[in-house]
């Protein structure tokens, strides 16, 4: 985002906004001075600003984009830019998106909904024997018996639900593991192959698999999570067009196509049905801006649906996972306070205003959902597009700004953790292609399975011909050369279908990607979009030989290079080689 940008931005918003006027009251939170918004018409989203935003689509790479908001006063707007389709059919609040990670809360609500059906003796199956109470204190190894393993015996031992789903076990984020083959069980009974970065609740550190581990439990102990969410919260709240089953959006004709930003390209939906299981705790909701708005007004509403009166999430689990369990960042910057994560969302303030939010990102997905607990207001944004957060900022932050009767500023709020770099690694020298031919060859992990390196320069086998021509493909078709300091491998994961292994900056940085050497959609050109998933590379060499690659993915130094040892010992995964 350039400068004139801003300031035009600026210019365009003082002149639209007006502050409007806070009440003198005081509040639940004694820090800050609750909103009382008027009963009056005047709109947060004005065909000026709607104008606005509608032209800088283009800058931000966003194909399409839907924001909801609920005011004080009870009164929700909604506003649209944008397609759904690569045909032209433009986005609306009824479109539906994925939602990606905002999808965790209602993770979070069914576990607590769950506690209180063991609580009240409505449950439909019984706990182990063993297990006295079902609730946020209750360990993941008592409700999973001879399934729930990890590295770390303490960890097994002792690990409860508070732990799993506040991203405080201590295992990093290990997403390039995942399999589009692999089920929820599968996910949780490989997790003692996965090694842990900090000891259980040293530190934050954002995990997927945990939450797939919470959706195993509720389908465990209820018959189905995706059942669940729809029976016990889109149901009761009116959510029509909400849904955890890929096929029923597509259904409806609303469901709007994904694109990547780099190239503009369209791609499928990341979660087709036959994956879905394995996703839908983590990130499988699919919604609407208008069914988000009905989720937002209960939950404004200390989990009471105000039109039924009917209690949809026990109170106290909304204010359970609302609080700063973990700390996610330690320092604020003068707008927003450090970020404290509960059970499937933030907390923080922004500009002295208590804020509980989650953000959203997937491949084709952007989301984020804010809640201002103290002033009545919430907003939520969704776009088909994984677009940084800087464009969606934007719209979030000038529809705050207005509602809170604050003069608008035009800011990032991020709270994005950026990959460190492992101190254990040096710089390198640039490989030489001899060298690199070395590094070529099939590389086992007991946790991830295993993925052949091929050298563009030697390739070794058919397999390696195929991939090295299709990189090739995607290379050309993008005017550039394939770099010969480049390492490849078709690795069918999740998140992507190959590896590409570069050299960057003195270090190789190992990328999970996606190829569509026949194009996509309407437009049959080759293309390639790549995962935000990355790890730092270092690979051993004992006499002479390469003996095997370590993968460095913690968010912090860990505590295996806190104690420090060979690339084999604090690596956060480790790859033999065959």
């Amino acid at each position: 985002m350039t400068t004139s940008f801003l300031d035009s931005l600026m210019f365009v918003l003082q002149s639209i906004f007006a502050p409007l006027i806070l009440a003198a009251t005081l509040g639940r939170c004694a820090s800050q001075i609750p909103l009382n918004f008027p009963d009056r018409q005047d709109k947060v989203i004005t065909e000026e600003l709607s104008s606005y935003i509608q032209n800088q689509l283009h800058d931000g790479n966003i194909t399409g984009l839907s924001l909801g908001i609920v005011l004080p006063n009870g009164r929700v707007e909604f506003a649209s830019w944008g397609n759904r389709t690569e045909e032209g059919d433009p986005a609306t609040s009824d479109t539906i998106f994925n939602l990606g990670s905002c999808s965790k809360a209602f993770l979070s609500a069914s576990l607590g909904i769950l506690m209180r059906d063991f609580a009240d003796g409505k449950n439909k199956t019984a706990l182990p024997n063993f297990v006295r109470e079902f609730n946020w204190q209750t360990k993941i190894c008592d409700l999973l018996p001879e399934e729930w393993m990890i590295e770390d015996q303490w960890t097994t031992d002792k690990a409860d639900l508070t732990d799993l789903l506040s991203h405080r076990t201590g295992l990093p984020s290990h997403d390039g593991s995942l399999s589009p083959d692999d089920s929820p069980g599968d996910v949780v009974r490989r997790m003692g192959y996965l090694r842990t970065a900090y000891e259980l609740r040293q530190l934050y550190e954002y995990n997927n698999q945990m939450y797939i581990t919470g959706a195993y439990i509720v389908s465990k102990y209820s018959g189905s999570y995706r059942d669940f969410v729809e029976e016990r919260i889109f149901k009761p709240l009116g959510m029509t067009a909400s849904t955890l089953y890929p096929d029923r959006a597509f259904e409806t004709g609303n469901f709007t196509q994904s694109w990547a930003p780099a190239t503009r390209r369209r791609i499928p939906f990341f979660m087709p049905e036959h994956v879905t299981d394995l996703i839908a705790g983590a990130g499988g909701v699919m919604s609407t801006a208008e069914d988000m708005t009905r989720w937002m007004k209960m939950l404004l509403n200390a989990g009471v649906d105000r039109q039924t009166n009917a209690t949809i999430i026990p109170q106290k689990t909304f204010d359970y996972a609302t609080s700063a369990i973990s700390v996610a960042k330690a320092k604020g910057d003068g707008l927003i306070s450090f970020f404290g994560y509960g059970l499937g969302w933030g907390r923080l303030t922004y500009r002295g205003h208590e804020l509980v939010q989650h953000n959203g990102g997937a491949p084709g997905v952007a989301t984020i959902v804010d809640l201002y607990p103290y002033d009545g207001f919430g907003i939520v944004l969704l776009a088909n597009t994984a677009t940084k957060l800087t464009t969606r900022n934007i719209a979030r932050t000038i529809a705050a700004d207005h509602i809170l009767g604050l003069p608008p500023i035009v800011h990032q709020v991020t709270n994005e953790m950026q990959l460190t770099e492992p101190s254990s690694s040096s710089p390198l020298e640039t490989p030489s292609p001899d060298v690199l031919s070395e590094y070529a060859g099939t590389y086992s992990n007991a946790g991830y399975g295993n993925f052949t390196l091929c050298s563009p320069l030697f390739p070794t086998s058919t397999e390696c011909l195929d991939v090295i021509r299709d990189f090739r493909i995607v290379d050309s078709t993008a005017g550039k050369p394939t770099p010969s300091v480049d390492l490849y491998s078709a690795w069918p994961r999740f998140w992507g279908s190959h590896l590409r292994l570069s050299f960057v900056s003195g270090n190789f940085i190992l990328r999970i990607t996606k190829l569509y050497v026949d194009g996509y959609g309407a437009n049959q050109t080759p293309f390639e979009d790549v995962s935000s998933e990355q790890a730092s590379a270092t690979f051993v060499v004992e006499e002479g030989k390469v003996v095997g690659v370590g993968l460095f993915v913690a968010l912090s130094e860990s505590w295996r290079a806190k104690k420090g040892g060979s690339v084999r010992d604090v690596a956060d995964v480790w790859f033999d080689k065959l």
